[in-house]
């Protein structure tokens, strides 16, 4: 497969089949949660926000968004070089929270306690051929 370009249709459809056959309601501790990625900085110069869904560890939502428009229990935000280093695999979701890389909306305590169930969602993107 060739790598597909960040954010575009073709990732977005590509990416959601891979989700949804690897991530299950083991891989993330039966996790119910809303969040909103936006990444900043586009090449493009566009901010582009991505929802992802889950309930009960089940994949429920996965698509772009108007970020004025979606009402989510977590909001991620970061540069687009810093989403390029975690979809990547270089750096881990807590780490890049925790080092100021990305920057985290929502109740702090349920996210620190959520954030490991974020590990396997973007260990599965690190998978998906994309180009940056």
């Amino acid at each position: 497969m060739t790598d597909l370009m960040f954010m575009s249709p073709e990732w977005m459809i590509e990416t959601e089949k891979v989700l949804r056959a690897k991530i299950t309601p083991q891989t993330t501790n039966n996790a119910t949660l809303s969040i909103a990625m936006t990444v900043e900085n586009c090449p493009d110069g566009k901010v582009k926000t991505l929802v992802f869904e889950t309930d009960k560890g089940n994949i429920k939502t996965f698509k772009h968004a108007d970020p004025a428009s979606i009402k989510t229990e977590f909001a991620i935000s970061g540069d687009y070089h810093s989403y390029e280093k975690l979809f990547r695999g270089q750096i881990e979701p807590t780490s890049a929270i925790m080092g100021g890389e990305l920057k985290l909306k929502g109740n702090m305590l349920k996210a620190m306690r959520l954030l490991p169930t974020l590990e396997p969602f973007f260990a599965v993107l690190s998978k998906v051929p994309t180009r940056f």
